[in-house]
């Protein structure tokens, strides 16, 4: 019994076996990284009010006021949609916080504005 099983000795038996490297899943990822901009939270609180709220919320509004004939469903998405922001922010959330609420309502209201570019077109 001098033998013994190790792994470099089953890679010459089976030359498949082979271990997979672990895969971070996307969202791990973007968890760590909001995580450690807790030291950037100031410039968070500056993006989210004044970059999120003082600009894209107007220039959305704007679109939906000009190019959607001042839809109300539009209105309400959008004020409820960027509310959170708002909110969280006075709040002095943590970044981890903040950054997602942030992200998921510029993706909404990209969409409104698109919407509202598409029925102006129609």
């Amino acid at each position: 019994m001098d033998q013994t099983i190790s792994p470099a000795s089953l890679n010459k038996v089976f030359p498949l076996y082979a271990e997979k490297p672990t895969r971070i899943s996307i969202l791990k990822k973007f968890s760590s990284w909001c995580e450690r901009q807790e030291e950037n939270r100031l410039l968070w609180l500056g993006i989210g009010i004044m970059g999120h709220i003082g600009m894209v919320l107007p220039l959305t509004l704007l679109s939906i006021l000009f190019l959607a004939n001042n839809n109300f469903i539009l209105w309400i998405v959008v004020l409820a949609a960027n509310m959170p922001v708002l909110a969280f922010n006075l709040a002095a959330q943590p970044p981890k916080v903040t950054i997602p609420v942030m992200v998921v309502s510029l993706f909404i209201n990209i969409i409104v504005a698109l919407t509202s570019l598409v029925t102006f077109m129609l």
